[in-house]
Protein backbone atom coordinates (compact mmCIF):
# COMPACT_ATOMS: atom_id res chain seq x y z
CA UNK A 1 0.00 0.00 0.00
CA UNK A 2 1.51 3.28 -1.29
CA UNK A 3 1.40 6.06 1.53
CA UNK A 4 -0.11 8.99 0.93
CA UNK A 5 2.09 11.14 -0.51
CA UNK A 6 3.01 8.34 -3.67
CA UNK A 7 -0.58 8.00 -3.70
CA UNK A 8 -1.35 11.74 -5.02
CA UNK A 9 1.95 11.81 -6.98
CA UNK A 10 1.42 9.09 -9.39
CA UNK A 11 -2.18 9.86 -9.36
CA UNK A 12 -2.95 11.62 -12.62
CA UNK A 13 -5.61 9.58 -14.33
CA UNK A 14 -6.83 7.88 -11.07
CA UNK A 15 -10.54 8.66 -9.08
CA UNK A 16 -10.62 10.64 -5.66
CA UNK A 17 -12.64 6.87 -4.54
CA UNK A 18 -9.62 5.03 -5.67
CA UNK A 19 -6.94 7.00 -3.97
CA UNK A 20 -8.94 7.30 -0.77
CA UNK A 21 -9.11 3.67 -0.68
CA UNK A 22 -5.72 3.60 -1.33
CA UNK A 23 -4.42 5.45 1.58
CA UNK A 24 -7.03 4.76 4.18
CA UNK A 25 -8.92 8.50 3.88
CA UNK A 26 -12.67 7.74 4.40
CA UNK A 27 -15.12 8.07 1.15
CA UNK A 28 -16.86 10.51 2.76
CA UNK A 29 -16.72 13.46 5.24
CA UNK A 30 -18.83 15.43 7.85
CA UNK A 31 -18.82 19.12 7.44
CA UNK A 32 -16.55 20.72 9.98
CA UNK A 33 -19.38 22.62 11.93
CA UNK A 34 -20.66 18.79 12.97
CA UNK A 35 -16.74 18.13 13.99
CA UNK A 36 -16.79 21.25 15.97
CA UNK A 37 -20.20 20.62 17.28
CA UNK A 38 -18.53 16.91 18.56
CA UNK A 39 -16.23 18.17 20.16
CA UNK A 40 -18.06 20.95 22.39
CA UNK A 41 -20.46 18.31 23.42
CA UNK A 42 -17.68 16.70 24.54
CA UNK A 43 -16.32 19.16 26.05
CA UNK A 44 -19.05 20.49 27.69
CA UNK A 45 -19.66 16.87 29.18
CA UNK A 46 -16.70 16.13 30.62
CA UNK A 47 -16.80 19.78 32.52
CA UNK A 48 -14.15 21.76 30.59
CA UNK A 49 -16.21 24.71 30.20
CA UNK A 50 -13.59 26.60 29.28
CA UNK A 51 -12.79 24.97 25.93
CA UNK A 52 -16.92 24.64 25.00
CA UNK A 53 -17.11 28.49 25.19
CA UNK A 54 -13.96 28.49 22.39
CA UNK A 55 -15.40 26.12 20.35
CA UNK A 56 -19.01 27.33 20.65
CA UNK A 57 -17.44 30.71 19.29
CA UNK A 58 -16.06 28.89 16.58
CA UNK A 59 -18.92 27.42 15.83
CA UNK A 60 -20.83 30.63 15.73
CA UNK A 61 -18.17 31.82 13.45
CA UNK A 62 -18.58 28.88 11.08
CA UNK A 63 -22.54 29.76 10.83
CA UNK A 64 -21.67 33.42 10.26
CA UNK A 65 -19.62 32.77 7.70
CA UNK A 66 -21.73 29.61 6.09
CA UNK A 67 -24.54 32.71 6.48
CA UNK A 68 -22.73 34.94 4.26
CA UNK A 69 -21.44 32.28 1.60
CA UNK A 70 -24.87 31.19 1.14
CA UNK A 71 -26.91 33.67 2.48
CA UNK A 72 -29.89 31.41 3.70
CA UNK A 73 -30.33 31.51 7.44
CA UNK A 74 -32.25 28.77 8.81
CA UNK A 75 -30.11 26.30 7.88
CA UNK A 76 -26.78 27.45 9.13
CA UNK A 77 -28.18 27.90 12.70
CA UNK A 78 -28.56 24.09 13.45
CA UNK A 79 -25.25 23.73 14.80
CA UNK A 80 -25.34 26.28 17.28
CA UNK A 81 -29.59 25.29 18.31
CA UNK A 82 -28.04 21.83 19.01
CA UNK A 83 -24.92 23.36 20.62
CA UNK A 84 -27.61 24.99 23.08
CA UNK A 85 -29.79 22.10 23.74
CA UNK A 86 -26.62 19.80 24.71
CA UNK A 87 -26.21 22.49 27.70
CA UNK A 88 -30.05 22.51 28.69
CA UNK A 89 -29.53 18.94 28.86
CA UNK A 90 -25.99 18.01 30.48
CA UNK A 91 -27.26 21.23 33.28
CA UNK A 92 -30.39 19.00 33.97
CA UNK A 93 -28.17 15.73 34.11
CA UNK A 94 -25.81 17.60 36.67
CA UNK A 95 -28.67 18.71 38.50
CA UNK A 96 -30.79 15.24 38.85
CA UNK A 97 -27.08 13.66 39.91
CA UNK A 98 -27.00 16.12 43.05
CA UNK A 99 -30.73 15.84 43.73
CA UNK A 100 -30.05 11.76 43.84
CA UNK A 101 -27.00 12.82 46.41
CA UNK A 102 -29.19 15.28 48.47
CA UNK A 103 -30.99 13.16 51.24
CA UNK A 104 -33.32 15.86 52.38
CA UNK A 105 -35.20 15.89 48.74
CA UNK A 106 -37.93 13.30 48.76
CA UNK A 107 -38.89 11.24 45.55
CA UNK A 108 -41.41 13.81 44.51
CA UNK A 109 -38.91 16.23 44.15
CA UNK A 110 -36.22 13.80 42.80
CA UNK A 111 -38.94 12.53 40.08
CA UNK A 112 -39.30 16.39 38.91
CA UNK A 113 -35.68 16.66 37.96
CA UNK A 114 -35.70 13.42 36.49
CA UNK A 115 -38.78 14.19 34.23
CA UNK A 116 -36.87 17.86 33.62
CA UNK A 117 -33.60 16.07 32.03
CA UNK A 118 -35.91 13.78 30.05
CA UNK A 119 -37.49 16.59 28.53
CA UNK A 120 -33.88 18.24 28.33
CA UNK A 121 -32.69 14.94 26.24
CA UNK A 122 -35.58 14.67 23.57
CA UNK A 123 -35.49 18.58 22.62
CA UNK A 124 -31.76 17.68 21.99
CA UNK A 125 -32.28 14.12 20.34
CA UNK A 126 -34.83 15.14 18.17
CA UNK A 127 -33.06 18.17 16.84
Amino acid sequence: MPDSAEAVVNAPSRGVEEIASETGAPSHSRRLSDKVLAAFNHAYAVGEIEVAANLREILAKLEHERILVHGHRRATTVALGHADLWVEFVEARNDYRMACDDESLDSEGITGVLDRMKKAYQRWSSF
